[in-house]
């Protein structure tokens, strides 16, 4: 009788436990511990509890991603029999009672993306078991606990990503922890070299350690760690030049290594050879040279290439059509040349295209615009010319950000424009095109900044009211309208006081604007930038323009070149 008595014993303890575990709990939005965590119930149907079927007791205390609040009560020690704790995905705060410590059998152990606070604590190293340990995305400070996580030599995950730590890597770091398979440290205050013992982690398929100060070199031996596949180092201050043995690296498919201090070196064109690879992201790398013309023959799976702010030079490969999965293509900020191959068409899957800031000429090929998955597409401070074709817009029903201004474009800005409906960030400045104001940019509900200064866009008529603003009234998130240096002419109409009511910086410099400021001008009442200098305004200005408070005095312009005084 006394063996059937003890676990029911046992079960109580755990009952217990579980009771004072919620009387800790202060938010219970969906009331889910309130109705289910009650004594009329077997604590074993408890939602989120799981129980050991020869012992009775509790093995895993589950309730991740409920939304509950409080503090975590050091009465969960004595769950002795529990295996995995999660707590992750909610609002628990405070810091990690000493009595967890106790739990001895626990493999798994999760409060990540929470708010506790405090110092890993050490006895940490006392729960010898633990295979995976989730403590990312929490508001740790101090040190990390080297010494006793150390004694965790079945740990395999150890996820302390966005936290506060500082200090730095242990040199032995491998050596007291051989199972090692994830290390995920990024969004630290780390700092020190990287060791060289890292290499000896040969188990380890995933290295995050960017969002750091760490300093010094990459350790050639990062080149031992062959089941590597995700190695993101990027925004440190690492030094020295990109090392070669990275392409030893055979089932990689992750590279983050941008944003560092770097050497200035050669873009190494091993990595291109590493057909597993998904990401490659390494801008502000110091890197130069030229893209290899066969770039996409041994990179079947690349969806995303990030080599912006580098000094790359050269043209864009035609066999770029062969990265068939590419999803993000940033070769901004270089020194590229030549054309935009057509090729970049077959790229179907492309959602972000970044070409800005190089010297590429010719005309922008037509195709591009046809690629119904782009959502961001920058070729912004080139020499690109030509017009934009007819058919413009039509295919780009998932456009949010389109960036082609100082180019040499000419022409007029095609009304099928209208059809990228999702469009929110639209620049098309210090161009050449003339033309109609469109009227269909009324069209684009959606759009937040428009950028056309700089063109030789006309209205109309030179002596009537503007006749294409009436129809932006209808883009009620606009907050930024650029219009300057166009020979718009024409007055400015009332209907100014119905643009959208969070419209922060107008701008209309030396557009030949006649007639007086409409006293509508004072409905604008988040306006803080208002720009009509070198205009041929007259009468005085609106008292209206008073109530608008958030205008910054200095960037109140209307100079002598206007007669409203």
């Amino acid at each position: 009788m006394s063996s059937v008595a003890m676990p029911a014993k046992n079960l109580t303890t755990d009952q217990s436990a579980l009771l004072q575990f919620k009387a800790h709990i202060t938010s219970d939005p969906s009331r889910v511990l309130a109705y289910n965590w009650s004594i009329s119930n077997p604590i074993c149907q408890w939602v989120g509890i799981s129980c050991d079927a020869r012992h009775g007791r509790v093995t895993t205390l589950n309730l991740s991603s409920m939304d509950l609040g409080g503090t975590i009560p050091p009465h969960l020690g004595n769950l002795s029999f529990l295996m995995n704790l999660d707590l992750g995905d909610n609002n628990f705060h405070g810091h990690l009672p000493n009595e967890l410590g106790q739990l001895r059998r626990l493999r798994g152990f999760s409060i990540g993306n929470n708010k506790i606070s405090g110092g890993i604590p050490t006895w940490i190293g006392s729960l010898s078991n633990i295979h995976f340990l989730y403590l990312h995305n929490n508001s740790f400070t101090a040190t990390i606990p080297w010494s006793s996580i150390g004694n965790i030599s079945s740990l395999q995950i150890l996820n302390l990503t966005y936290n506060s730590f500082s200090g730095s890597l242990p040199d032995d770091i491998c050596n007291h922890l051989p199972n090692l398979e994830r290390l995920s440290l990024s969004y630290n205050g780390l700092s020190g070299l990287l060791p060289v013992s890292l290499g000896d982690c040969s188990k380890l398929h995933t290295l995050s350690l960017s969002y750091n100060n760490f300093t010094g070199h990459i350790p050639q031996t990062v080149g031992n760690l062959s089941k590597l596949i995700a190695l993101t180092l990027n925004h440190n201050i690492l030094a020295g030049e990109i090392p070669q043995e990275i392409d030893k690296l055979q089932s990689l498919q992750f590279l983050g290594l941008g944003f560092n201090s770097f050497t200035a070196g050669p873009l190494p064109s091993s990595i291109f050879n590493i057909s597993s690879l998904k990401s490659i992201f390494l801008p502000n790398s110091g890197l130069f040279g030229s893209l290899p013309a066969d770039v996409c023959n041994h990179l079947p799976a690349l969806q995303y290439l990030n080599l912006v702010r580098n000094m790359i030079s050269g043209t864009i490969p035609k066999n770029i059509k062969n990265c068939t999965h590419l999803e993000v293509l940033s070769l901004a900020e270089n020194r590229l040349t030549g054309e935009i191959p057509d090729e970049i068409a077959n790229l179907q899957s492309l959602r972000d295209l970044a070409l800005g800031s190089n010297g590429l000429t010719g005309i922008i090929p037509a195709s591009i615009f046809n690629i119904s998955t782009m959502e961001k597409n920058d070729l912004s401070l080139n020499n690109l010319s030509g017009c934009l074709p007819s058919s413009f817009g039509q295919r780009l029903s998932n456009l949010v950000r389109l960036t082609i201004g100082l180019n040499k474009l000419t022409g007029t800005i095609p009304n099928s424009i209208s059809n990228a409906s999702k469009l929110a960030f639209l620049d098309l400045s210090a161009n050449s095109f003339s033309g109609l104001f469109p009227n269909t940019f009324g069209n684009l509900r959606l759009l937040k900044y428009l950028g056309l200064a700089g063109n030789n866009l006309t209205t109309e008529s030179p002596t009537t009211e503007w006749s294409f603003l009436p129809s932006l009234t209808n883009c009620r998130e606009l907050k930024v309208l650029y219009l300057d240096s166009n020979p718009l002419y024409g007055i400015l109409p009332l209907s100014i006081g119905n643009l959208s009511s969070s419209l922060q910086i107008f701008r209309a410099s030396n557009c030949k604007i006649k007639g007086s400021i409409p006293i509508e001008i004072g409905n604008l009442h988040s306006l803080f930038v208002l720009e009509l200098s070198m205009n041929d305004l007259n009468g005085s200005i609106p008292t209206t323009v008073g109530r608008l408070s958030n205008l910054q005095v200095p960037m109140i312009s209307l100079d002598a070149y206007n007669r409203a005084w």
